[in-house]
Order: C-alpha cells, then structure tokens, then sequence
C-alpha cells in the first residue's frame, strides 16, 4: 500500500489523494466514515479530497444517504498521470531550452561542475561533439575506468590517444578504439618537463591539495580537467578557443615524444 501511494506522488497526486485512492481501490465502494477509516486521511479533510480526485475523473459517486465513492480503474488513472506528467515534462523542456537561448549571450567559456552524475553527463557529451579524434591524459586510472562506457560509445567512429605517465599503463584493460601511450620526456623552454613535474603529481596552493584525474581534448574546442580538491571530485570544462588549441597543440607534441604501448 505504501509503495502504491509513493508511486502515485511521483506521478502527481497530492498525499491525502494518493492515500484516499488507494484505500477506495481495496474498499471496493465506501461511504466517508470507512474510507477515512481506511486511509488515515483525517475526516474534516476527507470531502476536500473526494471532491478534488471526483473533479479529475479518478473516482466514481453514487447518490445515496450516505454518499459512496468508489475508484475507476487503476489503469485508466495511472494512464492519464502518466500522459499529464508527459506533457508536463515536454512543457518544461521546451520552457527551459528557452531560457537557455536567452542566456546565450551571457555565455561562459569556462565553468565548473561539481557532481560525479554532471561530470559524467558532461563527459558524454564532450565526446558526442569529437569530429577527429579524443586525446586523453590519464593520471588516475580508476577514474579512466569509470568512464569506458563513454569510450566505448565512441568505438570505431573516431581515435581514441590516451597518454600515461611511466608505468601506470601496465595493467589496464584494453580499451575499443583506443591507443596507449607512455609519456616520455618533454621539456619547455624553461627546461621542465611538464609532464612529470607539472601534471602527475599533486600541487598545493593555499592549504588546497590539487591532485589531478585526467584531461579530456575533444579535437581543439573543447576540453575537461577531472581533479580532486582535499579529497572531493571537480571538473573545469574549457571551450576558450586560445586555451583549447594550446592544450591540443601541447598535448599531441607530448603523444609524438611518448612510447607507444602493446595492449595485448
């Protein structure tokens, strides 16, 4: 019975309407006093609620002294929730995506997310705009492993390159569609190896521990950084055309000096 009552709230009866219908279904036909005996609805607000779910076709009146209420039939009931909450649900869309071509112009090329549902969805639809090929530095390979399904959507319509650094590569599954490579040695003008120093290793600033997951470069528009702040799982998602082209152009220098690796 409860489970009944909670599955009609989700389709949009109020509590007392849930609970009242559900207890004229097992009645069978009721007058007031046995139906608020069966539901628990108090009495006062029993006639309220009658009155409500007669007005929405749910329930059924017959003349008498007393008054009796009995339920159409849970299909026919469940049926026009379901196409209410449809329509309902197409409305809000169409309201939403409305106000989302408003805000174009107030556009961010930069934003963050927050929680593991977002970062994913997110990533999904990073790699749904790839039109050559994904690149992917991968510093955490429980996270890589979190999102082979997305990969694997990707299998056979583009490139997958995905750079390691030394030695975190042994072990990980084969991935469709995917390269291995284990990064080799890069170093800026200033002599550093970016890879090693800069990317796979945690950084501190301000009592904050950065630690980095993976980078994610679709083609050269659009990029997602997957890190960890203390403990707790970000993502910063970049579509800035200067720091997107940068990214892709430094990254694939970093594949070209990298190691290629056998993934049978």
């Amino acid at each position: 019975m409860d489970t009944a009552i909670h599955n009609l709230g989700r389709l949009g009866l109020k509590e007392y309407e849930a609970k009242i219908y559900v207890a004229l279904v097992g009645l069978g036909e009721a007058n007031v006093r046995k139906i608020h005996e069966a539901s628990g609805v108090p009495r006062p607000r029993v006639y309220d609620v009658l009155n409500s779910l007669a007005e929405k076709g749910f329930i059924n009146i017959r003349q008498g002294s007393p008054l009796m209420y009995s339920a159409v039939r849970p299909d026919t009931v469940v049926s026009f929730l379901k196409k209410d909450l449809d329509s309902a649900a197409r409305d809000s869309v169409k309201t939403l995506e409305a106000l989302s071509l408003d805000t174009q112009q107030n556009y961010s090329p930069i934003w963050y997310v927050h929680s593991s549902w977002t970062i994913l969805r997110n990533l999904e639809m990073l790699a749904e705009g790839v039109s050559r090929e994904l690149i992917v530095l991968c510093f955490n390979t429980e996270t890589l492993d979190e999102f082979r399904g997305t990969f694997a959507s990707m299998a056979g319509r583009h490139p997958i390159r995905i750079l390691f650094p030394k030695r975190l590569a042994a072990g990980v599954e084969p991935i469709d569609g995917a390269s291995f490579f284990e990064a080799g040695t890069m170093k800026n003008f200033f002599g550093v190896n970016i890879f090693e120093k800069v990317f796979s290793r945690p950084i501190s600033r301000e009592g904050a521990v950065f630690t980095l997951e993976c980078i994610f470069i679709a083609d050269d528009h659009d990029s997602m950084l997957i890190y960890s702040q203390n403990g707790k799982r970000m993502a910063v998602i970049i579509t800035l055309p200067f720091i997107t082209s940068v990214q892709s152009q430094l990254f694939s220098q970093m594949i070209a000096r990298a190691h290629p690796v056998d993934q049978n």
